[in-house]
């Protein structure tokens, strides 16, 4: 029986990330992240402001999100891909969260939180899409986990439908205008192709120089963006596709009103340099962890994120919605 959230059809099948995958990025290359990502071990862009550290950052991100869900002083928030737990751990010390529920595909990241006995912080090694609460939540924040939900399809039908299927979902565990916290890597305006092969300086669409055909250098470098993009989906990123704005605000159309939405890829910029920062002073220990090869990868994925960024090929997104 299903008391909350509505059974899934037998042609619903769930195409995200596999857990082969996760187990991948989060536990075996997780060794090495947590070498960087500071005390509080928060995965995902920071919230930047003028004199900030990295854990300053983070923590103003994790408050940003509470009250933006309006996850302060009720009884029940759902946290989807909850990684290491900092952002649960916040909800229920800092804004009086009755019980935080966080979910995870990454034994590893479980076993860590589980270690903590935090109270009122229940984990689950769950799919999203296995879902099924036992009550209604009050709010939802999901930080940097629907990159996870379409796999590596590169057809855009498909990565909605997926979106759909989690909006859909939400809505259903939601309680009546509960809102979902949304903060994603999102591929710029023109899609995913485009913000790879295009020159930077052509990706505003706003810019005088946004049209006539490529030149052979513009052609090398959009191949060469698209090399790398796949050399980190193969060694860092399994099974991981950005979204774009737009596939998004598609997918939640009829369930969710949009109350906020912004933009921040400068976020991105601070929190990849201190991250790659952390990662290089922490190669050899790195390479004990999970050999010389893989550290290698993730810094040289961390290089590519930087460029990305810093030519706004991609953003970091925050959306709030509200449940209609």
């Amino acid at each position: 029986m299903v008391l909350f959230g509505s059974n899934r059809s037998s042609a619903s099948v769930y195409k995200g990330t596999s857990s082969q995958a996760i187990r991948h990025h989060y536990d075996y290359l997780g060794e090495f992240y947590r070498l960087t990502l500071g005390p509080e071990l928060v995965y995902s862009y920071g919230m930047w402001e003028r004199g900030d550290t990295l854990e300053s950052a983070q923590l103003r991100k994790l408050d940003y999100h509470a009250r933006a869900a309006n996850a302060v002083d009720v009884d029940r928030v759902l946290d989807v891909g909850c990684g290491w737990g900092s952002l649960m751990q916040r909800l229920v010390e800092k804004h009086n969260v009755g019980q935080a529920v966080g979910l995870t595909m990454s034994p590893g990241q479980a076993a860590w939180i589980r270690d903590r006995q935090w109270p009122h912080c229940e984990i689950r090694v769950e799919n999203w899409f296995d879902h099924r609460p036992e009550g209604p939540y009050d709010a939802i924040i999901a930080i940097e986990a629907i990159e996870h939900f379409s796999g590596n399809t590169v057809r855009r039908s498909r990565r909605v439908a997926s979106y759909r299927e989690f909006f859909e979902r939400s809505h259903s565990w939601l309680r009546p205008g509960g809102r979902l916290s949304l903060q994603a890597n999102a591929w710029n305006g023109r899609g995913w192709l485009p913000s790879l092969m295009l020159p930077a300086e052509r990706l505003d669409p706003r810019s005088a120089s946004g049209g006539g055909r490529l030149g052979v250098k513009d052609f090398y470098d959009g191949i060469k963006n698209i090399r790398e993009g796949m050399h980190a989906s193969r060694k860092v990123f399994p099974e991981v596709f950005l979204p774009t704005r737009s596939e998004l605000i598609e997918a939640s159309q009829g369930l969710f009103h949009v109350r906020e939405e912004r933009s921040d890829p400068e976020d991105g910029v601070l929190t990849v340099a201190s991250w790659m920062e952390r990662a290089k002073a922490n190669r050899a220990r790195g390479a004990e962890l999970i050999g010389r090869d893989a550290v290698s990868d993730i810094i040289r994925e961390q290089g590519v994120a930087l460029k990305f960024l810093s030519e706004r090929r991609y953003t970091v997104l925050r959306i709030v919605f509200e449940k209609v």
